[in-house]
């Protein structure tokens, strides 16, 4: 199921617009069996406090200082575009390797 975007007069999917959600990326991360410090070894030197990063986005979470309490992250778009491209390419691959297994 695709979230759709209308965009003048046109409805794009999320992959059209290249948009990732820290839910999307969990999900496949999770399929992939990618651990957060599998993605800090791959993106180590590309990103800034990539652990942090990546702690988030694979919990869907991080806790308010001001209330201490969690809130939830799914809907956040991710911001960089290696990670999105990353995520795209390992997505095609797991569609791959589906696709397979009912052939």
């Amino acid at each position: 199921m695709h979230t759709q975007e209308y965009i003048q007069g046109a409805y794009l999917t999320k992959e059209l617009t290249g948009l990732v959600t820290f839910k999307d990326f969990q999900k496949l991360m999770k399929k992939r069996k990618r651990s957060v410090d599998d993605l800090v070894d791959l993106f180590h030197g590309k990103l800034e406090e990539n652990r942090d990063f990546f702690e988030r986005a694979m919990s869907c979470q991080r806790r308010n200082s001001e209330t201490r309490r969690f809130e939830d992250l799914s809907g956040v778009v991710i911001p960089y575009k290696s990670v999105c491209q990353f995520y795209y390419k390992e997505k095609h691959y797991q569609e791959d390797l589906d696709g397979e297994k009912t052939a």
